[in-house]
């Protein structure tokens, strides 16, 4: 490498240790106004590093299994939480179709696609229930770029 690339890297690393905090605060609010940008960047690295994202994840799983127990254990009580007694069987079977068709629309586009819940089981100012009426399947960046937010 050129002594200049060098000397750049340097300087760059010796800026942002000096300016940490805005250098975090540009990255945020780049990320929070540029949503499609940052998932774009996200999954193209995914998918040139694939390998080694995957065994990153394997590696992390079997590290912190008391982490991702916890964080599904968590995912499955909200659900329950929000799912109501009064569901009938059809209403039941209208969720899991819901799932179905997420999973065969990704087998056939080749991308992601996600059951969203269009009123958030967490939302910050209104949540939702886990019924057939509060459910939608879309594609997963768009699910993504709705971070579990009330969209009209």
């Amino acid at each position: 490498m050129p002594k200049d690339k060098e000397n750049q890297k340097r300087l760059a690393r010796e800026w942002y240790l000096r300016n940490r905090e805005l250098a975090i605060s540009r990255a945020k609010s780049w990320n929070e106004s540029n949503p499609e940008k940052r998932h774009e960047i996200a999954t193209k690295s995914r998918k040139v590093n694939a390998e080694s994202h995957n065994a990153y994840n394997r590696d992390w799983f079997a590290k912190n299994s008391d982490k991702r127990s916890a964080y599904q254990a968590k995912r499955r009580a909200m659900l329950i939480q929000r799912t109501p007694k009064w569901l009938t069987k059809d209403d039941l079977w209208m969720i899991e179709e819901a799932y179905e068709l997420a999973k065969k629309r990704t087998e056939m586009f080749g991308f992601e696609w996600h059951v969203d819940h269009v009123i958030p089981l967490q939302g910050k100012k209104v949540s939702g229930f886990h019924v057939p009426s509060n459910i939608q399947v879309i594609p997963g960046a768009e699910n993504v770029r709705k971070n579990a937010s009330f969209v009209l």
